[in-house]
């Protein structure tokens, strides 16, 4: 019996140093690949029922467009826009854009976003920054605002706005 409680507490040493020296060892794989892919809870591909329940639970003050599916928010300095598909019977969110009230400097803002998403962007700072933050989402980022959208989304309802 002593014998099974010291190899037990070596089994807990060596697992304990382990961790120390490689805190991701108890992590599993599929979690490190999980990229993050919204904005303040909000995300494309969510749909506006959804969306509201975020804005329940967080307790964010925000008010729907008059006769569209569109919410602007207030929420830690920033404003929201969450844009719903107007057509679609669950009017899932096609873009999320937070204009920042002070993002600061703006390398700190990028690797910041870069860290949070888990990402590595793409552009320059005249231009602006792109990541690829999940299937088929876009976030940018111009030095003042962000800016998630769903890009097929976006590319169909830039079709549909120009044949009208």
């Amino acid at each position: 019996m002593k014998i099974a409680i010291v190899i037990a507490g070596l089994i807990i040493v060596a697992v304990a140093a382990l961790v120390a020296i490689q805190p991701g060892f108890l992590k599993p794989a599929s979690l490190s690949l999980v990229k993050k892919s919204d904005i303040l809870g909000f995300s494309p591909g969510m749909t506006f029922d959804e969306a509201n329940k975020v804005v329940t639970q967080r307790r964010y003050r925000c008010r729907q467009l008059r006769g569209s599916y569109t919410l602007e928010c207030a929420v830690d300095g920033a404003k929201l826009t969450i844009d719903g598909d107007d057509v679609d019977a669950k009017h899932p969110i096609w873009r999320v854009h937070a204009v920042l009230s002070n993002p600061g400097p703006q390398d700190a803002a990028v690797k910041s976003i870069s860290d949070q998403f888990n990402a590595q962007p793409t552009g320059d700072p005249r231009e602006g920054w792109i990541w690829t933050v999940g299937r088929g989402l876009k976030l940018s980022y111009d030095g003042i605002a962000l800016k998630l959208v769903d890009e097929a989304e976006e590319a169909r309802l830039g079709k549909e706005g120009s044949k009208r």
